[in-house]
């Protein structure tokens, strides 16, 4: 309904024949003035995206979620929470950034000084959709988009420059000793850009269509919050560990550092006193009065 009115376009109704996956390209795409039929290789790939996204672990918007809920918050409040911290480039914006760096890239040819430049850290550029927090290896779920964006490509008749950007990249990283030492394989983010922007999905909806997806799994994790009774509000830890170890001269027969020891050799570490502070003059300044 957005994309529609963001358009100028009449808003179409769901139908009830359609699947979720046919049900959105067809609101998305149909209008009134002719029938519209659904591709069933889109809907293939688009209920592929859905899955794939829906869930995966205490990310950082479904750790939001939960903490949001964990203080009874209602379901609304803790998606709308979900949705805020997925807004962030470095969450939900992912995809988002791959289509930017391969345009930036360019052509096939210039993938090789691209790499250079990731490896010396050249100012400005940053290599997007490779390494995970939880995949140390290859992420399953880029396999799976990998081969969707083919078929979709393939189907639809699309010839999009960037796969071949992104298939020469992957093929340089997944040979190159820096790449592999850092664990740097691709992730579920690298190919979903080229698939959704075959399909007609304009960028400024990839992270929208991410929210679509891990709605689900927000409200599947809220709902098992609740349902299990885990209502003790969340309230994660620091630990403070302190400051390195500083040297303190006062006046006196030693430093604090010393005193510390001679405490614990007392027996007293655990009641420690306070060391004695060196003697000092109150000095009170003069104060006129009218």
């Amino acid at each position: 309904m957005a994309y529609k009115s963001s358009i100028g376009e009449p808003i179409m109704q769901p139908r009830t024949d359609l699947s979720f996956a046919e049900n959105f390209l067809y609101m998305m795409f149909a209008t009134p003035m002719e029938d519209y039929k659904v591709n069933p290789v889109a809907a293939k790939a688009v209920n592929a995206f859905m899955i794939l996204h829906m869930d995966h672990e205490q990310n950082a918007s479904t750790s939001t979620v939960r903490i949001a809920g964990s203080s009874q918050a209602n379901p609304y409040a803790c998606i709308a929470a979900g949705v805020a911290c997925l807004w962030g480039p470095a969450h939900g914006g992912a995809n988002e950034a791959v289509i930017e760096m391969l345009e930036q890239i360019g052509s096939k040819d210039k993938v090789a000084q691209f790499v250079e430049d990731v490896k010396t850290k050249k100012e400005g550029v940053r290599l997007m959709g490779f390494g995970h927090r939880v995949y140390k290896n290859y992420d399953p779920r880029a396999r799976v988009m990998k081969k969707m964006v083919a078929e979709v490509l393939t189907e639809l008749g699309v010839v999009d420059p960037l796969l071949a950007v992104a298939n020469e990249l992957e093929r340089i990283a997944l040979e190159d000793e820096y790449f592999i030492k850092r664990k740097l394989y691709p992730n579920v983010d690298y190919y979903p850009g080229i698939m959704l922007r075959a399909l007609g999905i304009p960028t400024s909806m990839f992270t929208v269509m991410f929210a679509m997806s891990r709605t689900v799994g927000w409200v599947s994790q809220w709902n098992e919050m609740v349902s299990e009774g885990q209502m003790k509000i969340g309230r994660p830890r620091q630990l403070y560990v302190g400051t390195a170890q500083r040297e303190y001269s006062g006046s006196g027969t030693g430093s604090s550092g010393e005193n510390f020891k001679k405490e614990e050799q007392a027996g007293l570490a655990g009641e420690m006193k306070a060391p004695k502070a060196p003697s000092f003059k109150l000095v009170v300044p003069d104060v006129s009065t009218r």
